[in-house]
């Protein structure tokens, strides 16, 4: 952290130099001057480092990262994105860090305080490590209704035609590929028939699909590979071995039938009944489900995790019926187009840790809504760590269907989910 001054050695009259950084962490593409004013994203929990060097490099495959305790004299972003780290006056390298988006840049800071403001504040929206930018590496299964391309778009990922994502080929480097559910070489099967074709990305989404019984496609062949114990073991291995996973709505086969155990689904058709072992990967499925529930949109959408509401809070969004920004409420704003009902999450036990006490799998809960299927708010965001280091993403909801300008709440809330299922992995399972 360089050489600093013990003031309790220091004489009365001693002068004891203090530098601060101060400044505002954005999400990519969304910063002051990319994005109207009043839409920028800010960053939560980013992590703020100076150091003498720079960090060793972020891989550019799925890894472990073991969460350890946070650098001395390291900060973590505010609510609404700011920071305020200090220092003796000195040059750096100054980290600003969330996931696998890393920023990176040499600073000379002098005594009082050193703003950072732009650019240099916010995450980078390309990779080129050489220049101090990584962002992680993502497929995309491209869903039918649920766009999550226009999102990824709007942080760079691909390119975008107003504000529709329009790369026909989805590759932006390597950073972003897309793999097709039928019919095409870089077909959804291709990842799941080949792990090693999955550990090529940090993170996988699997956004919004063709119904299981819908004639519309292959959809069939859909099923049958979500009943191949072998395929749904690559999936847990992926995770197992650091990967994420990004799930929406029609799309809910896939983990709810390699993790059967996590969420009860309250769709209209049938959940999965099934386990699994999460030391040795194998499971079992005697209820396929189908995870196609009906169409339904709620007004009272509430961000129960308190992190996640006080970062709302600090922000503007537009919505389907308004287009004009306004503040979002955290504890009642609308969520458009959920196709699913998450009726219940259960702790798993995942087994000991080195002292032999039990771990267990909590699913965490981060938004609920009111489903008319239901009557009552019921969970409709959900994380888990079910195998190892990765993470799993689920939500009833999805992004919007058409083209629009800025992120509506559910998005920047599918965003800050993004962000905080690349975070390590706190799970110590040995046997």
């Amino acid at each position: 952290m360089g050489d600093g001054v013990d003031a309790a050695t220091a004489g009365p009259d001693a002068h004891v130099p203090q530098a601060r950084v101060t400044g505002t962490v954005f999400a990519p593409k969304n910063g002051p001057t990319q994005v109207a004013a009043g839409l920028e994203i800010p960053i939560a929990g980013a992590l703020i480092y100076l150091s003498d060097a720079k960090l060793p490099p972020i891989p550019d495959h799925v890894y472990c990262e073991k969460c350890i305790d946070t650098p001395t004299g390291a900060v973590l972003t505010a609510a609404d994105g700011s920071f305020d780290i200090k220092a003796t006056p000195g040059n750096y390298w100054l980290t600003i860090q969330k996931g696998q988006f890393r920023l990176e840049q040499q600073v000379s800071i002098v005594d009082g305080n050193n703003p950072m403001v732009g650019t240099a504040t916010t995450l980078p929206s390309l990779y080129n490590p050489t220049a101090g930018a990584w962002i992680p590496r993502i497929a995309v299964a491209q869903g039918t209704s649920d766009n999550i391309e226009d999102v990824l778009g709007k942080l760079g990922f691909g390119t975008m035609s107003g504000d529709a994502w329009s790369n026909p080929t989805g590759e932006n480097g390597d950073e972003l590929a897309i793999y097709r559910y039928e019919g095409a070489a870089d077909s959804v099967s291709k990842l799941f028939n080949d792990i090693n074709e999955m550990r090529k990305y940090h993170l996988i989404f699997f956004p919004c699909r063709p119904a299981m019984g819908n004639p519309f496609g292959s959809s069939v062949t859909y099923d049958a590979m979500l009943n191949n114990q072998a395929i749904l073991k690559n999936i847990r291995q992926y995770v197992a071995e650091g990967g994420k996973l990004y799930v929406t709505d029609w799309s809910g086969e896939i983990i709810d039938r390699a993790f059967p155990q996590q969420m009860q689904l309250g769709d209209d058709g049938a959940d999965t009944v099934g386990t699994y072992n999460p030391a040795t990967l194998d499971g079992t499925i005697s209820t396929p489900g189908d995870a196609d529930g009906a169409r339904y949109s709620n007004n009272d959408g509430k961000a129960v995790d308190a992190n996640l509401a006080a970062w709302l809070s600090f922000q503007r969004a537009p919505t389907l019926t308004n287009p004009t920004p306004l503040t979002i409420d955290p504890n009642v704003f609308p969520i458009i187009d959920n196709y699913n009902v998450i009726a219940k999450t259960q702790s798993v036990l995942l087994g000991n840790d080195a002292n032999g006490m039990p771990v267990y799998d909590d699913p965490k809960v981060w938004v609920t809504g009111t489903s008319p299927l239901v009557g009552q708010p019921k969970a409709q965001a959900v994380t888990f760590s079910p195998v190892g280091c990765g993470k799993v993403m689920y939500s009833t909801f999805q992004t919007s269907n058409a083209p629009h300008v800025g992120m509506f709440p559910q998005e920047r809330i599918l965003l800050y989910l993004i962000m905080d299922i690349q975070q390590c992995s706190t799970t110590e399972v040995v046997e």
